[in-house]
């Protein structure tokens, strides 16, 4: 399990026909490392001959470098790319799913059904929570 990182900035509306009279600039969140910590865990599977298939949840195509090095470095190692999606069309991801061996849409109605449960041993004696939200 690798937990990723969330940098917290402050930006700016920029709605112009928006009415809100209060403060114009609010918090978001936005991921980091997840992609690269993803790309580089696949590469290592492959270098150490841990897997000889990847399966890739994801539609990001910042994979699509490390999935081209996998079946490069690994032609037997089978890459299936699931995107997650409501709509197959509009969940393309033609990059990504060109470069994997098979690919399917993984519609986002069974992520809830996919999740781990709200608590999660982290084999060190303590425990990761799911955030609410979720």
């Amino acid at each position: 399990m690798i937990l990723g990182k969330f940098k917290t900035s402050q930006i700016k509306c920029r709605v112009r026909a928006c009415r809100y009279t209060g403060s114009r600039m609010f918090d978001t969140t936005e991921e980091k490392r997840t992609d690269v910590n993803i790309a580089l865990q696949m590469l290592d599977d492959v270098h150490h001959n841990r897997t000889d298939r990847i399966i890739l949840v994801s539609g990001d195509s910042d994979l699509v470098p490390a999935v081209d090095l996998v079946k490069k470095e690994s032609p037997k190692t089978q890459v299936l790319v699931y995107v997650p999606s409501r709509n197959p069309i509009r969940g393309a991801a033609v990059e990504l799913r060109s470069a994997a061996d098979k690919n399917k849409t993984f519609p986002l109605q069974l992520v809830p059904l996919s999740q781990f449960p709200s608590q999660v041993q982290d084999g060190r004696g303590g425990v990761i929570e799911k955030p609410a939200s979720w």
